[in-house]
This record gives structure tokens, sequence and C-alpha cells, in this order.
């Protein structure tokens, strides 16, 4: 009686413990629902910079943001006379303009991060996203420094990037992008842009120094800019551009590559005053145009107000502003027509003697943009080259 008592508390708990299994996989098949959908709302939210739309408002967020305080200024001003609101406008306009600032020790700072939708497998920012960022970055730096050419209807259109990689970003990692103008001659700006991060704790690190001459048996810059992804674990150079070449030369070996492409690099970028780590260099090529026609960029720096002579300050500017304000801003006798028709071409009709773009950046900032310029050459002239091939 006994042993028919125990095998009936056996078989009962047997089936005990076969009905809890069979609510435990109902119960996880029930929920199986909810944890996709939860996975799936994580996977959009991590990939948040990715959705449709993003890209663009993170593109034209300064844009947007200038185009509100111009709206409300005028919505503070509406009730205002004529004049005092004309008056408002053009205090404005100065108060946005870089007056006496001088084009060579200007930074523009763009500050995001490594997020996951922008990272590679090996968790680091992949190369393919440094375009998307430095778009965002050479656009907020357009709108920052060139407010009076948007205000005549320029735009500037790209026509390479250079890129040059030294350290890789971390996924997740904080970085800046520094972007600063480099050189430029009768049609074309170079504007170089520094991927930085700054390092944790006191310690700072330093970037290589450019040597004062060239190493016995180093590349010329030209030879450097060529060399592309020859060597995959050196620095890698490669540029943008309609034709879609990349350049792949060979003729160097790894180390010489290493120690070339880090000193073009240091001449390029020099070092970070507040010893923040230098991960990439973008070298990109642009221009200034109001519909088709080309504007000399040293006219659109005068006309916005640069200058490479100090003593002046932005109550005090130097005498080549008063002289652009006679022809954009209202109070002067100028407007942003007679602004466009001057870039457009009527600079052109004004007589040697009487350019005062040209001597509004001094004599120093003339001297340093030879100087790079002769860097960037050989940059381009590279990378030109790489069509024969």
């Amino acid at each position: 009686m006994a042993s028919k008592a125990s095998s009936q508390a056996v078989a009962s708990l047997r089936h005990l413990r076969g009905l809890t299994k069979r609510v435990h996989v109902a119960a996880i098949i029930r929920l199986f629902p909810k944890f996709a959908k939860l996975l799936v709302a994580l996977l959009f939210l991590i990939n948040i910079r990715s959705w449709p739309l993003a890209w663009h408002i993170r593109i034209f967020r300064p844009v947007l943001l200038r185009r509100f305080q111009h709206a409300w200024l005028r919505a503070r001003t509406r009730f205002l006379s004529r004049t005092a609101q004309t008056q408002a406008e053009d205090r404005w306009l100065d108060s946005i303009c870089p007056i006496a600032a001088n084009p060579q020790e200007t930074t523009i700072t763009y500050r995001s991060w490594a997020s996951p939708d922008d990272s590679d497998w090996n968790l680091h920012m992949s190369n393919s996203c440094y375009p998307k960022i430095l778009d965002g970055a050479r656009l907020k730096a357009a709108v920052e420094l060139f407010p009076m050419f948007f205000r005549a209807g320029g735009w500037l259109p790209l026509a390479a990037t250079h890129f040059h990689f030294v350290k890789e970003i971390p996924m997740l990692s904080s970085y800046e992008v520094r972007l600063t103008m480099g050189a430029w001659d009768h049609k074309w700006m170079y504007v170089i842009g520094k991927f930085v991060c700054k390092p944790n704790g006191k310690k700072k690190r330093q970037l290589v120094p450019p040597p004062s001459q060239p190493v016995e048996g180093e590349a010329t810059a030209s030879q450097i800019i060529a060399l592309g992804n020859g060597d995959s674990e050196a620095v890698t150079s490669s540029i943008q551009s309609p034709s879609g070449l990349t350049p792949a030369i060979n003729n160097i070996t790894g180390t010489d590559t290493r120690a070339s492409l880090n000193a073009v690099a240091a001449q390029l970028a020099g070092k970070e005053a507040d010893g923040a780590v230098l991960h990439t260099i973008a070298v990109s090529q642009i221009c200034f145009k109001i519909g088709r026609i080309t504007i000399p960029p040293s006219l659109v720096l005068a006309t916005n107000g640069f200058t490479g002579i100090s003593g002046y300050t932005t109550n005090a500017p130097h005498p080549q502003w008063a002289e652009a304000k006679k022809i954009m801003s209202y109070p002067a006798g100028g407007s942003p027509r007679k602004l466009r028709e001057f870039l457009s071409g009527g600079w052109k009709n004004v007589p040697d003697n009487e350019r005062w773009w040209e001597i509004a950046m001094g004599p120093d900032v003339e001297q340093k943009r030879l100087k790079n310029m002769s860097l960037i050459d050989d940059l381009r002239k590279g990378m030109e080259s790489v069509g024969s091939i």
C-alpha cells in the first residue's frame, strides 16, 4: 500500500514538473514578440543618427539657427522705424562677421562622437564616415566665416578632399573637427580639418614636430600623397573627386612611408596647443561661386572682415572694412544686390592701385599663405598626376 502511494506521488511530481516546463515554454513564447519589439526599438534608437533626414538636420542646423536669429531680429524690431530697423540689422550683421580676425588664426570647432552607426567591426569610426562628418563641419564653418558671401547669394562647391589617417577614433569617443583656412590662390581655397580627441587625464600628448629638412631617402610630398593605400599598416591618404581615382603607387617602404607621411602631416597641421591628440587630417579644396561665376578667395575674405594686420578690433575695424561696407551695407549706401554685382565681376573694373581687398590681409598673412601653398601644391599635383597612370 505504501509502495503504491509512493508511486502515485512520484507520478504526480513528474506530471507537475512537466506541466511547469510547458508553462515556462508557453510564457517564453508569449513574451518573445515583446522582446523582439524591444530589440528592434533599441536597434533604431542606437542608430538614430542614421534615420531618414537625420543627416540633413545635422548639416543644415547652423543655417537654420542663423535664419532663426535673423527672423527673431526682425520680430524684435518690427515696430521700429524703417531707418531704425536697417541700422539694427546692420549692427547684427557686423556682430556675426569675423571683423579684424586673422584668417590663418581663426579656427571653427565642430564637436561630435563616434556613434555605433558610424563605427565598423573593429569598434572604431569607419573611414567612410569621415567625409559625412566633414560635410557638417565645413558648412558650420562657412556660415560662421562668410555670412556676407551667403547674403549675396554665394555657394561653395567642393572639388576634392584629401584624407590622412593617423590614428583611429574608438567607438563612443567624443572628438572635435577643427577647421582652419590653410591657403588659397586666385581660385581655390584649401581648408584643413583636424579630427582630434582631448586626452584623458592631465598628461598631454605631443605631436611629432616637423623636421627642418627632409631626411635623406625620404619621399617628397607628391610621392607621399601618391602612395594611397599601398601599405596597409601605414598612414593612408586618399582623395574624393569626380573622377573617382584612387592612387596606388608602392615604391616606398612601410617605415619610410610612415615617417614621411607624419612629417607632411606635422607641416600641414602643426601641434595642438591644448595637447589634443591628432587622429586624422583632411584637406578640402573648395571655391566660391555666385551662379557659375568663380569669386577670388581674397575678395570673399575681405568682404567678410578678415585682416592679418594687427591692432584692429571689431569696434575699431581696419580701413578696408569701411570700403566693403560702402558696397554691402544699407546705412553706408550699399546693399546685398550691389555686393552680388561687385563679387560677380564688378571688382574687375576697379583700378589695380585701388583694389583694397588685395592689401586687407597684410604682408604676414601673404607670406604664410605662400608657404602653405607650396606644401598643398605638392598634395594637389601628386593626386592630379595619378590620372596619367
